[in-house]
């Protein structure tokens, strides 16, 4: 069953960073409710997409290593390619707010480059670490699959080698109490090995079938971890969505390494969250007595350029994992809504519209929602309207606009209607426009779903607006 989050931050980490910071003109702490009125409101906290505007990471292997922070391996998407580049970067946090990204930490080309074997695009790796070294396992566009090392999680990774005897996409590696390494990979049937005490080759022989596209409804994406001694075998399925779609991120379980595996369901679908879907990708982690699940999502409209994402998880008395929904609010509970909110969060959108990204010259890239059409809507989960009162909606659209209203609604798209925004034509007068309207007063934990209307006839079926962001406000008017 799905369920509405209301605590904030799980997990010991960062469990003070959740807490709004009301600061007076003189710079001193004042009291949070009177403040609301008359100060200066800000929130550092969790939001998906995780990864910071204008970067695509995809295919999130994260990892808690033995500094205590946190970090974040997956492949990187980049436009011009099916899928993903001919580089890795890592994204580290110590808090599960502020995520740094250091580039290129292992490529097949260009810069960085430390393979003298190839030249392929990099699929999803992961990383791990053993005896005082980091050990990075990747796959190539090509079938191979090698491994990388570096003194550092942060990496950079050297001497990248093919591992001999294997072929498939979307390495995972395992670790368990006894010291033993596996590794896992494969596509429609997912297969495993022991590792060498090197970390660098197969060891014996290489166990086939572990899960079957036939019986587990398995595609790709294997991800292994253990809790409880009972072995968890994350993966991209296809048994919701059609065959040539692995939105879901399945589960098997076993109380071996090896198998056999059983199908137990689904942690994650990110079906709804972008045109053009194709699959998913992630993993389950431990942070700090917290279990999450990590997963992506696409943007612009395409398959690729996908963003990593964080969800808490639940484990029921049986080892079972509760299947959690896609959200905005990611880890950090019900959002203020006097946070503003950048468009391209929202965690499901129906219709034309889709998140995409401009890259001005010497400037920061914006991320923002473009190609709205009549009758598109996007949906921001969740709203925690009990911790501020608010009277009206503001937002910004971006470039040239036509005529439009935004419905501000919760929790569906005929739900409650708290207020329309008019949206002006503009056809370049400026580089941007802000609107304004009333809304009603509202209590309570709701989604927050945005409804776009043209108001001229002839305007169904073009491109209404850009939004780049929104917030509510509390004027004395």
């Amino acid at each position: 069953m799905k369920t509405i989050r209301k605590s904030y931050l799980y997990g010991a980490i960062g469990g003070l960073c959740m807490l709004p910071v009301f600061m007076a003109c003189n710079g001193e702490a004042t009291d949070a409710q009177s403040e609301k009125q008359e100060g200066i409101w800000t929130e550092a906290r969790p939001m998906n997409p995780i990864v910071p505007e204008g970067v695509y990471i995809a295919d999130p292997e994260v990892r808690q290593m033995p500094d205590g922070r946190i970090y974040l391996y997956g492949s990187r998407d980049e436009p011009g390619n099916a899928w993903c580049s001919r580089s890795y970067n890592v994204l580290s946090t110590s808090d599960l707010v502020h995520w740094d990204v250091e580039q290129t930490s292992f490529a097949t080309q260009g810069l960085g480059k430390q393979t003298d074997y190839t030249e392929e695009i990099l699929y999803a790796p992961d990383c791990i670490y053993r005896d005082g070294l980091y050990y990075l396992y990747y796959c190539l566009a090509d079938g191979g699959e090698g491994v990388a090392v570096s003194a550092s999680p942060y990496g950079p990774f050297k001497d990248g080698a093919a591992i001999k005897g294997i072929t498939g996409i979307d390495p995972s590696i395992f670790i368990d109490d006894d010291g033993q390494a596996y590794l896992f990979w494969g596509q429609a049937y997912a297969k495993g090995a022991k590792l060498s005490k090197d970390m660098r080759s197969i060891e014996g022989g290489i166990r086939d079938s572990l899960l079957t596209y036939e019986e587990h409804a398995f595609n790709e994406a294997s991800s292994v971890r253990k809790r409880n001694g009972i072995y968890y075998y994350v993966y991209g399925g296809h048994q919701r969505h059609g065959e040539s779609n692995c939105a879901t991120l399945n589960y098997a379980t076993a109380t071996s390494p090896l198998g056999p595996y059983t199908f137990r369901g689904v942690i994650i679908d990110n079906w709804g969250s972008g045109r053009n879907l194709v699959n998913n990708h992630g993993c389950i982690v431990e942070i700090n007595g917290q279990w999450y699940v990590a997963y992506h999502r696409p943007t612009h409209a395409s398959s690729t350029m996908r963003k990593a994402c964080l969800e808490p998880i639940t484990f029921n008395e049986d080892g079972t994992i509760q299947e959690v929904e896609m959200t905005t609010q990611g880890i950090g509970g019900p959002i203020s809504p006097m946070y503003r909110m950048e468009a391209f969060r929202a965690c499901l959108l129906s219709g034309n519209v889709y998140p995409t990204v401009r890259r001005p010259l010497h400037d920061i890239p914006v991320e923002y929602l473009t190609g709205i059409q009549d009758g598109d809507y996007a949906y921001w989960k969740y709203y925690d309207f009990d911790q501020a009162s608010v009277n009206r909606f503001i937002c910004k659209t971006w470039d040239k606009n036509l005529d439009a209203t935004i419905e501000v609604r919760l929790d569906t798209p005929d739900g409650e209607l708290l207020g329309v925004c008019d949206v002006k034509s503009m056809d370049g007068e400026t580089a941007y426009a802000i609107h304004e309207t009333k809304v009603q007063p509202v209590k309570g934990i709701h989604a927050l779903v945005l409804v776009f209307r043209a108001k001229n006839a002839a305007d169904k079926g073009k491109d209404l607006l850009n939004l780049e962001w929104f917030s509510f406000t509390s004027a004395n008017q």
